[in-house]
């Protein structure tokens, strides 16, 4: 049976509106449809479902600057997301394991999922806080810390290792090393410095055939095949290192949390699919890159956040078939590539006229499927080598280039982070490889950083493609 929204929602007009009016929407909400919806199947202490301005007193000072989407189901997913803290906590609580997994963005979640009363999350996710707070706090402590200001912002992460109070210290620290983010690999040194003791793996370069490398048997893959046996090894020794962890060795739980990811996967595919295609954007961006970025990990509770991304699915299809939405029909339809750690980025650029309609978020190893019909930590290594995180600036903006070029996309906006190793390393060559479609490059400042100088080139470069 399909979850659909409730009937006191009454399917108002989609549009995105403000805290206050989100607050006075939720009024509506009965009681016992709020105690319907709980975190890790408990109806006593699981509740999520609150106003956004609880999390806005709570520290999430940007929501009152933010405009969000209308919707109940979007209601759900903020509530939810903004709780994750509490359910982190709450899960050392009630005797769960918290696995913090660190840099491979997509597949050890899996891994630690495949093990009951296990809640793996990533600590980098925490990067999007300093913005949310409007604070520069957890920044210019992880300064303090060693990790300089001119650094990824995902540096924040060290100071919530620090400090203890964005999530409890994790009973596992699993870190990927080698083909992943140069700033945040010295941020999970620095993390095992204030005492951790990391499971560290490595992540191999996928290299794309190159005639010279007869020693290798690349098939139909883009890469050598012998890369897959090295992720194995890497993935079964996270595998042994659970087991000893839990008094766990059973294989066909792997199997089941594949087939539950792709179960997620497929949604969110979906959702973007619908998001691309519809006459009338059906959902903003800001939450449509929350929901993609959820594939990661569920957001520390994989089943409730499955259920909400199918009551997403649902009210993005009513929507479609209704052929209406939250934008004009008219917005100009951009890719947007790197994720923007100021979410008010997003806002600003639809409300100048933009229309996100295809994203490279370098997590592209999170949405493909994994195959289900072969030996499972091989079906891991596959979908990992699959990714944008670990390959060739070629290889991670072929999509976008070839929807620029069919015209789906008209323009491209690049968000790097300053002083962030891969986008002063990447950005100009991203920018050469699509230069048949105009592209704008911003660097994101720091919290209270967007000037009207931003603004003005984001509403320059959308007056231009348009």
């Amino acid at each position: 049976m399909k979850i659909r929204p409730v009937e006191y929602i009454k399917n108002p007009p989609p549009a995105k509106i403000t805290l206050e009016e989100w607050t006075e929407q939720f009024e509506l909400v009965p009681d016992e449809e709020i105690a319907r919806y709980t975190y890790y199947h408990n109806p006593d202490w699981g509740r999520y479902l609150f106003p956004p301005a609880i999390f806005m007193v709570y520290g999430a000072r940007e929501l009152k600057r933010l405009k969000l989407d209308n919707s109940f189901a979007a209601l759900r997913m903020w509530g939810f997301v903004f709780n994750e803290t509490e359910r982190l906590f709450r899960a050392g609580q009630v005797d769960k394991k918290v696995i913090a997994t660190m840099g491979d963005l997509g597949i050890v979640p899996i891994i630690a999922l495949a093990f009951p009363n296990c809640v793996p999350f990533y600590p980098e996710c925490i990067w999007w806080t300093p913005f949310f707070r409007e604070s520069t706090e957890m920044l210019d402590f992880a300064t303090k810390l060693g990790i300089p200001e001119a650094a990824c912002f995902s540096r924040a992460c060290l100071s919530a290792f620090h400090k203890r109070a964005y999530f409890p210290r994790p009973d596992l620290v699993i870190a990927s090393t080698g083909a992943s983010c140069d700033d945040y690999s010295c941020v999970m040194q620095q993390v095992e410095d204030l005492g951790y003791e990391p499971l560290w793996i490595e992540i191999p370069l996928r290299r794309e055939p190159q005639k010279y490398l007869t020693q290798d048997r690349y098939d139909k893959a883009n890469y050598p095949r012998r890369f897959e046996d090295y992720l194995i090894a890497e993935y079964k020794t996270v595998w042994n290192r659970m087991t000893a962890l839990t008094g766990i060795n059973n294989l066909n739980r792997l199997k089941d949390s594949i087939a539950k990811t792709n179960r997620l996967r497929g949604l969110v595919q979906e959702i973007k699919d619908i998001a691309l295609n519809a006459e009338i954007p059906p959902l903003p961006a800001l939450e449509l890159m929350v929901i993609e970025f959820g594939n990661l990990y569920g957001y520390a509770d994989l089943d409730e956040w499955i259920s909400i991304v199918e009551m997403i699915l649902e009210t993005v299809r009513q929507r479609a078939l209704g052929q209406v939405g939250v934008l004009d029909r008219n917005a100009v339809p951009i890719a947007w590539v790197t994720p923007s750690a100021d979410p008010y980025l997003l806002n600003l650029v639809e409300d100048l006229g933009g229309r996100v309609v295809a994203t490279e978020y370098v997590i592209n190893q999170a949405l493909v499927p994994v195959e289900e019909n072969i030996d499972p930590f091989r079906a891991l290594a596959r979908a990992f080598m699959k990714s944008s995180l670990n390959g060739s600036t070629t290889e991670r903006i072929k999509r976008i280039k070839e929807m620029a070029g069919s015209g789906q996309i008209k323009g491209v906006i690049i968000t790097n982070m300053l002083g962030a190793s891969h986008c002063a390393m990447e950005t100009r060559l991203i920018e050469k490889e699509l230069q048949s479609v105009p592209v704008l490059a911003i660097d994101v400042p720091a919290p209270f950083g967007i000037t009207e100088q931003i603004r003005t080139r984001i509403e320059a470069f959308l007056e231009m493609i348009e």
